[in-house]
């Protein structure tokens, strides 16, 4: 069982790599976010440059999304004394939700099948592929901000 010291250890570690994702997916974003939306001609006339950061947008909000949910959700629940081992992550998504930490579990829902859409690589349907990136720029906005809800939900309660 682990104390509370180590509670916290992985609460902040998780909020660190968090930041990390966050920052960089930021910094991407902030280089390609007048192409959107894309279209086929926009997409096809994208220089190398611009395409490896649309692959950072792409890795850095996957990695967010994965990092949120499996490691900063159940740090904040086990911080709060929720029992979430053994909680399927709907349930603790729903705790989250009721606990006011996140606005909507069904939006959390959302961004991971956006991952899952864009994580998938298509190269020679241009058409999915930019369906799948027009998604992510609508998005992007959205992890933003639950990201932003929580952190400060983590600083007014455990303080930094």
């Amino acid at each position: 069982m682990e104390n509370l010291s180590e509670k916290r250890d992985k609460l902040n570690e998780a909020v660190q790599l968090c930041t990390i994702h966050c920052q960089r997916m930021s910094f991407a974003w902030e280089k390609i976010k007048i192409h959107f939306p894309l279209d086929r001609e926009k997409y096809i006339r994208l220089k190398p440059e611009e395409l490896s950061f649309f692959d950072q947008l792409i890795f850095r909000f996957s990695k967010l999304q994965d990092s949120m949910g499996g490691r900063l959700f159940p740090a904040i629940l086990e911080n709060l004394g929720e029992e979430v081992k053994r909680l399927p992550f709907i349930d603790r998504l729903v705790k989250l939700e009721e606990l006011e930490i996140i606005t909507s579990a069904d939006d959390w829902i959302l961004l991971r099948e956006t991952r899952n859409i864009v994580t998938h690589e298509y190269p020679f349907i241009t058409d999915e592929v930019i369906q799948g990136l027009n998604l992510l720029s609508k998005h992007y906005q959205l992890i933003t901000e639950i990201w932003e809800e929580v952190e400060n939900y983590i600083e007014s309660r455990f303080g930094k």
